[in-house]
């Protein structure tokens, strides 16, 4: 059902785009190189006559005689997406095919995959070029950002799937066909999950182009971020939904921005798994605890780190989306206000600080329980965290961070033994025994291998 109203969603974004009538023909018979007007004219009508080669040479001259000519860049957009044959039925089609698969075009073959690839990463290369010339004040405004924003979000989100879709070549679980579909038998959680930070560029840039243009233009933003991450639309109510979409949106593109920090990108990978209900239930930051974080832009374990290990976002959170709205009106700034926050069915039978107690009070409820007294006391751990205490050998926190994140690295245990652990991390670590130590290692050599 996600599936098809997702398609719906699709296919009402296209017929608008398909739809638009953006030609600006004028009555020029002799075409001057130095008349952008009449070359822009010139590329539409071959761009008509699917004359896509003519069509861009004359787009391109147009922008060469007027760089701030909007209609000229978009036709040369146009002319692109022709050129590098991006057809979006086709790419529907696949969808529509694969809609029983856990990962839509899952069933496309490697060529067509490779080939949709390099086209839509090339083309949206070039609108990002169009809108920073747009935004900056340095097109004529004809043709503007909110004419293409459409279009980009549907390319990030085929750019996304792809990039998911690439990676389905190191996941176990994807090489095992479903015997009724025929189609590979893992989730998208178990790709996101597989996803070393090393090879995370791709899959977070294509999010962050998601996450940048539904803080634009919350209103339809949110409605495909929803449908890609469940734990975002249900997040959502009727009040004040564009402003606080905007804000979660505006927080989210800050958390996946690719960096050359494996720990940025680590932190990014984790956001992306918890919006997607696929919290891997395993410590990702290497301080012993499991999934302690939530998404608030705030430290909730008191290790000195934001959003490193954060929940499934479809766990039982509570926002306070009239505080959030008019927070951003009367403060003009972007926070994200959480009253309360409870386990679902997957997090009753998980034991977050590893205390020997599944989904108890203090592992889900806050030191402060009202969110404005958190703020007056700059505190806005979990209750658990209060017991614990974390670089008990007081090394500067950037320093503390890294040996974390190493740790977490430490699959087999061989570098970093669980004494070496509870001495120097602290955390939740001190209370393993060796047991949950093997047990904990094990489930991270999972993920990767």
């Amino acid at each position: 059902m996600k599936i098809k109203i997702f398609l719906c969603f699709l296919c009402t974004l296209f017929l608008g785009i398909i739809g638009c009538n953006l030609f600006n023909p004028t009555e020029t018979v002799n075409i001057d190189l130095g008349d952008s007007d009449a070359l822009t004219y010139e590329g539409y009508k071959n761009f008509r006559n699917n004359n896509y080669t003519d069509a861009a040479y004359y787009f391109t001259k147009a922008i060469e005689a007027d760089s701030s000519h909007s209609e000229a860049w978009y036709g040369l957009a146009k002319t692109r997406v022709n050129l590098l044959e991006i057809n979006v039925f086709e790419l529907l089609k696949y969808v529509n095919t694969d809609e029983k698969s856990a990962l839509p075009i899952a069933g496309m073959d490697d060529a067509t995959a490779q080939r949709y690839q390099e086209a839509t990463s090339s083309i949206l290369y070039f609108l990002a070029e169009f809108i920073t010339q747009d935004t900056t004040g340095r097109l004529d405004g004809v043709i503007t950002y909110d004419d293409v924003y459409k279009d980009v979000m549907v390319l990030d989100m085929f750019q996304f799937m792809l990039n998911l879709r690439k990676e389905m070549r190191y996941v176990a679980k994807c090489q095992e066909k479903n015997p009724v579909t025929g189609l590979p038998n893992c989730s998208i959680g178990d790709i996101m999950n597989g996803i070393p930070p090393e090879r995370s560029t791709d899959v977070l840039k294509a999010v962050n182009g998601f996450a940048e243009t539904c803080a634009n233009k919350p209103e339809a933003g949110g409605t495909l971020l929803g449908q890609v991450f469940p734990g975002f639309g249900s997040m959502l109510s009727s009040e004040g939904q564009n402003t606080v979409t905007s804000t979660t949106c505006r927080i989210l593109a800050d958390k996946t921005k690719p960096s050359e920090d494996a720990t940025e990108n680590q932190k990014g990978l984790s956001m992306l798994s918890s919006f997607s209900g696929n919290s891997p239930l395993v410590d990702e930051d290497g301080d012993g605890c499991k999934d302690e974080e939530i998404f608030d832009d705030k430290d909730n374990d008191g290790d000195g780190e934001i959003d490193e290990d954060t929940r499934d976002q479809t766990s039982e959170y509570a926002y306070d989306q009239m505080a959030m709205t008019k927070n951003a009106f009367l403060r003009h700034s972007d926070e994200i206000m959480i009253r309360s926050v409870g386990p679902n069915d997957k997090y009753r039978h998980i034991d977050i600080d590893m205390d020997g107690h599944k989904a108890n009070g203090e592992e889900w409820e806050f030191i402060y329980s009202d969110y404005s007294t958190r703020v007056v006391n700059n505190d806005h751990r979990f209750r658990f965290a209060a017991s614990l205490v974390f670089n008990p050998k007081g090394l500067p926190l950037d320093e503390f961070t890294r040996l974390k994140h190493d740790v977490a690295k430490d699959y087999y245990g061989t570098s970093y033994s669980l004494e070496y652990r509870k001495e120097n991390i602290g955390g939740c670590w001190v209370r393993y025994s060796e047991a949950d130590f093997q047990e904990a290692l094990q489930a991270q050599r999972a993920r990767y291998e």
